[in-house]
């Protein structure tokens, strides 16, 4: 079947169209020209005998005229036509024919035309699947003579290739792909214009055809200089070549993630998450990005990658073979001893099930046994091999983060075992040979050092549970409150656009989001989000000082040290022990500093003497607080202090006091109301390995350790006074030396 052009023929019948309107309006007005009605008979004859099959639709799509070759084809007189809508007699046309008419109403597409298959009015279905008849759909506007639209114009041809998709329309041209793509409904596109991440629409060779108010906003651009870019122009992550892979790879996959740069219109670099889509639309690519600004959580991210590094540092800079688990009994981490030692990288252990090296099973049955329990801490010996070889190490677990993980540090005792072992051994011929018993004499002594050792493990391994603890929470400060900062931030954007839009009379809208915002809140709770990021960040720094200055190793000489630097420093890592927990209130620390100069000592043994009189402080009123009903009082028979003051405490409490005792000598006093001691037991509190706790728990060296150090090392004194039901206080008193 021959046919006119199809452009041709569109405006034979606009031309018709404009004549029938003309002519409406002159009849109205009854001056009718008789030129005029010569020149309607010819469009309508023009119209009625076309060889095509056309017809003429208003703007509801109601019939107003129609070819004898479309009432042939279609089955319907002229008198059945007119008046009736497009859809009563084409019910079943797929969704985009509709989607293409509105828009050519609209006036947003000038010519539209696909191939489809033939529907009828009279048995309104498809002719068979095998034997389809397809005929090409082609409309355009006409104009009223304001210009206005007044409806469309629609043709129908028969098509003879019957290999086309099913219901596939043609290829638009070029000209026509953007405007087709911006065919949404309204609501759509108030929502994709009022996000406040950036949403970006291209074709296939990465021009824009779509950017919303908020690719504007954070890139610096109008909206016409953002539809005149490619992507190339405003991401430096892509160059030519390489936006053809990432079209191949994102039609394979249909949807990519990835973190790239913006640039915008000044120079500067916007770091963005971007997730984009393929989308295919009425023959047409395109790619359909959206992309967040991650500034906030990249800084975040930074910061939380700082506060690990810090405490890996930390972990790494302890002695012996630190790991520490989660409760599903996965390693969190390691130290680079313990690396080091498999000779494997830290890394490797991170996520990994525990025992998966399978060189030592009795290890994975502590933890899984440790995990079980309800114990907080313990100690064990287990036998490891370590690069073939057997060894033995006192390993000490504690839990933290409400029991959901723990540390454990092992210390090599393997030349303690054997030496135990040949002690074992050595004790028959000792029986039989009392020459050797000097020589059985040097090994005691040398099993009471590593006695001693295993009290500074125990003290180590609190240690370690403290710091994990204290440099946990502002870290979770951090990262718990970056999602609050980040969801304030943008709903402040939100709001910032509209009130440019409206401003400066704030329309209904501003005010109904204002009051759903809780605006004066959102500023509010930000600063305070703010700042609690900065005081955990701060609290890192202050925890990881304190730690330095507690474990500075001993020197071979004295050194002038500041005694209230290193009992704040003790402080800080026991500050968790402080905290109301078990039912117990929180214990109140009262420092009454006095004014101290410097004093030569061995600034880390008197820390380790601090921590072991506070953390004696800390279980006598914890012990107390299994019986709640009273306290003891701060005790008073103290012969150093003037105050003898006596006061009943209801709650429990620490009393640090300092002073300066004549011109030599420094007094540091720690007293607590727990229950007391009776004088049998005050008798006894410096021996070694006497202990009033389970030996589970403790190993009754603290005092022993403390009263060597202070007596021993610096020549000082260390006291004690108590009473059952009035507390107890030690006194420590060392000579300032030579300043």
């Amino acid at each position: 079947m021959q046919t006119k052009p199809v452009q041709q023929k569109s405006q034979v019948l606009i031309r018709y169209a404009e004549g029938k309107t003309l002519m409406a309006h002159q009849s109205a007005e009854a001056a009718v020209s008789e030129g005029v009605i010569k020149e309607k008979e010819r469009f309508q004859r023009l119209v009625e005998h076309s060889p095509d099959a056309v017809a003429m639709v208003d703007a509801e799509m109601r019939y107003l005229c129609v070819s004898r070759r479309w009432e042939t084809d279609f089955d319907s007189c002229g008198g059945d036509a007119i008046g009736r809508y497009h859809w009563e007699l084409f019910p079943n046309l797929p969704e985009y024919w509709w989607q293409n008419a509105r828009a050519c109403l609209a006036g947003v597409l000038q010519y539209s035309e696909f191939v489809a298959a033939r529907w009828t009015t009279s048995k309104r279905e498809q002719i068979g699947v095998d034997g389809r008849e397809w005929v090409k759909w082609s409309f355009q506007p006409w104009k009223n003579s304001d210009s206005s639209i007044g409806g469309l114009m629609i043709s129908i041809e028969e098509v003879a290739d019957k290999t086309l998709s099913i219901n596939r329309p043609q290829k638009m041209t070029s000209e026509f792909k953007i405007p087709q793509l911006e065919i949404s409904s309204e609501l759509t596109q108030i929502a994709l214009d009022s996000a406040s991440d950036i949403v970006l629409c291209t074709s296939s060779d990465g021009q824009i055809c779509y950017a919303n108010q908020a690719a504007c906003h954070l890139l610096g651009y109008s909206q016409s200089d953002l539809l005149k870019l490619t992507v190339i122009d405003i991401d430096s992550q892509f160059s030519a070549a390489d936006w053809s892979a990432h079209w191949r790879e994102l039609k394979h996959q249909s949807n990519l993630t990835f973190e790239s740069c913006y640039t915008t219109k000044g120079g500067a670099s916007l770091p963005v998450e971007v997730k984009v889509n393929y989308l295919e639309y009425a023959g047409c690519e395109y790619r359909f990005a959206i992309a967040r600004d991650i500034c906030d959580r990249q800084v975040a991210e930074s910061t939380l990658l700082e506060a690990k590094e810090q405490l890996q540092a930390v972990l790494d800079a302890v002695p012996g073979l630190v790991s520490w688990v989660s409760s599903d009994l996965r390693y969190l981490g390691v130290n680079r001893h313990l690396a080091a030692a498999y000779q494997l990288p830290a890394e490797i252990f991170n996520g990994q099930q525990v025992g998966f090296l399978e060189t030592s099973p009795k290890f994975n049955d502590l933890v899984y046994e440790f995990f079980s329990s309800r114990e907080k801490k313990t100690s064990q010996e287990v036998t490891a091999s370590i690069r073939g070889e057997n060894k033995t190490y006192l390993i000490v677990a504690q839990k933290y983060h409400k029991s959901t993980a723990a540390v454990f540090v092992g210390l090599d005792i393997t030349e303690r075992k054997q030496a135990m072992k040949a002690l074992q051994e050595s004790e028959q011929s000792l029986r039989e040979q009392a020459t050797k018993l000097e020589e059985m004499l040097l090994v005691l002594q040398r099993t009471q050092t590593q006695l001693i050792q295993t009290e500074k493990m125990s003290s180590l391994g609190q240690l370690v549970a403290g710091v994990a603890h204290e440099i946990n929470n502002p870290v979770s400060f951090i990262y718990g409150n970056i999602s609050h900062a980040s969801e304030y931030v943008k709903e402040l954007l939100r709001l910032v656009e509209l009130y440019q839009k409206y401003y400066p009379n704030p329309g209904r809208e501003i005010q109904d989001l204002t009051e759903e915002l809780d605006l004066d809140f959102v500023k509010q709770d930000l600063i305070k989000l703010l700042n609690s990021m900065k005081l955990g960040s701060e609290r890192i720094r202050d925890v990881v000082r304190s730690l330095r200055l507690f474990s500075r190793p001993d020197e071979a000489e004295m050194k002038l040290a500041d005694i209230h630097e290193g009992l704040d420093s003790t402080l800080l890592i026991l500050q968790n022990r402080l905290q109301a927990k078990g039912g117990r209130p929180g214990i109140s620390l009262v420092k009454e500093y006095g004014d101290l100069p410097q004093v030569q000592c061995y600034a880390g043994q008197l820390n380790q003497v601090f921590m072991h009189l506070l953390t004696n402080a800390i279980d006598a009123l914890e012990e107390g607080g299994k019986n709640p009903e009273k306290y003891g009082i701060i005790p008073s028979q103290s012969p150093l202090f003037s105050d003898k003051s006596e006061s009943q405490i209801l709650n429990p409490e620490i009393r640090i006091r300092t002073e300066l005792v004549g011109e030599s000598e420094v007094a540091i006093a720690i007293s607590d109301n727990g229950p007391g001691m009776t004088p049998e037991v005050l008798g006894c509190i410096f021996d070694p390995l006497f202990t009033t706790k389970p030996l589970v728990t403790n190993t009754g060296l603290g005092l022993s350790i403390s009263h060597h150090l202070v007596v021993e090392k610096h020549g000082g004194q260390l006291q004690c006074f108590s009473r059952p039901g009035e507390g107890t206080e030690l006194i420590v008193k060392i000579a300032i030396g030579k300043s």
